[in-house]
């Protein structure tokens, strides 16, 4: 909004200097004054804007907008995410998938009711709670893809069971590395979300309880889930 408007100062500013010189008829002093007094004039419009209290305003429709747009994500690409682990017979990223969602449905409301329209709402609790969200939905996309690799080597096993030359049985050998390799990148992924499902239950827990949102900056529950997120940034780059 600040921009629409800076815009529309500026184009007014140009169009008044331009009569101004037209006026005066090219006196250069005076244009070159009413110029500088043009671009004081013009700089003051932010400031205005934001000590009038609109800035802030604005930032708040803009993180409404952001927050209803990552949650309509973020659901989809969990329905997604689920039906793919449906057929692959996972039936623990399933169950993940549907408390992930729930966890995701939560923290929206309490987003809407608690912070929006709020003074000093906990930003570093909301950046945080979203970052370990993306993150354990990434997890079980990168469920989905283990179990495709899972199913692919599980064929592939019993193609090699069926021959007995030794070049079949390394691949064979090497297949069951493979297999059971990813079968502890799937448990591993699966156990971290269950440790990142506690850490944003236990902090909307005392979101819920604070009365003041600077008390919850100090908690120990914030701390533990600003640690996950950062992890999480790292782990996505």
């Amino acid at each position: 909004m600040i921009k629409r408007y800076s815009f529309i100062a500026l184009m007014a500013s140009i169009l008044l200097v331009l009569a101004f010189y037209w006026w005066f008829q090219g006196d250069l002093i005076t244009t070159a004054l009413y110029i500088a007094l043009t671009i004081i004039s013009f700089f003051t419009v932010p400031l205005l804007y934001r000590f009038a209290g609109y800035s802030e305003a604005d930032d708040i429709e803009w993180l409404e907008e952001r927050e209803a747009n990552e949650h309509i994500e973020m659901r989809e690409r969990l329905s997604v995410i689920k039906g793919e682990l449906s057929e692959l017979s996972l039936h623990e990223g399933v169950r993940q998938a549907k408390v992930l969602t729930d966890i995701i449905d939560d923290y929206h409301s309490v987003v809407e009711t608690r912070f929006f329209g709020k003074a000093n709402a906990p930003v570093t609790y909301l950046g945080a709670a979203r970052t370990v969200q993306k993150h354990a939905v990434q997890n079980l996309a990168d469920v989905v893809a283990v179990g495709h690799s899972l199913s692919t080597l599980t064929h592939n096993y019993r193609q090699a069971e069926e021959v007995e030359n030794a070049e079949q049985q390394k691949r064979h050998d090497k297949q069951t590395v493979l297999y059971e390799t990813q079968e502890q990148r799937l448990s591993s992924l699966l156990e971290e979300n269950n440790q990142l499902f506690h850490s944003l239950t236990e902090t909307a827990v005392e979101v819920a309880n604070i009365r003041s949102f600077s008390d919850y900056e100090r908690t120990d529950a914030l701390a533990r889930l600003v640690a996950l997120a950062e992890i999480a940034n790292k782990g996505g780059k």
